[in-house]
């Protein structure tokens, strides 16, 4: 079902302020971004109608480190034709933003795929 970006836009802002203060104030050089479809910023991925958000950019530890010299901010992208392919109203659609924002996020934590799967395991 497609939705607007407007509505899509106001549900990821609502998820992304119900993540809990404590996680928020950690944020370090972190922007949410939405676009439309994945395109050259998703590399090998780009195009594909699976990739519902992309996390790019250091981990927050690895922006501490002394080592990290200059960087870009981390970005949380979220692609809203994948996603809203998935949901059928708006409730799953706010459900499914706010599911593949905290995978991205934990990816700014230095979460890696398999322990995002195995902190969450799908049913």
């Amino acid at each position: 079902m497609k939705f607007s970006r407007s509505l899509f836009l106001k549900l990821a802002e609502k998820e992304l302020a119900a993540i809990p203060k404590a996680f928020r104030d950690l944020f370090t050089d972190l922007s949410v971004e939405v676009r439309a479809a994945p395109g050259r910023e998703a590399g090998r991925w780009k195009g594909s109608t699976n990739l519902l958000g992309l996390y790019t950019g250091l981990t927050r530890a690895d922006m501490a480190s002394p080592f990290a010299g200059a960087h870009t901010p981390a970005r949380v992208i979220l692609y809203q034709r994948n996603i809203e392919s998935l949901c059928s109203s708006e409730s799953e659609l706010r459900a499914q933003i706010g599911s593949t924002l905290r995978h991205e996020i934990a990816h700014h934590f230095g979460f890696s795929e398999e322990d995002i799967r195995r902190a969450a395991p799908e049913d």
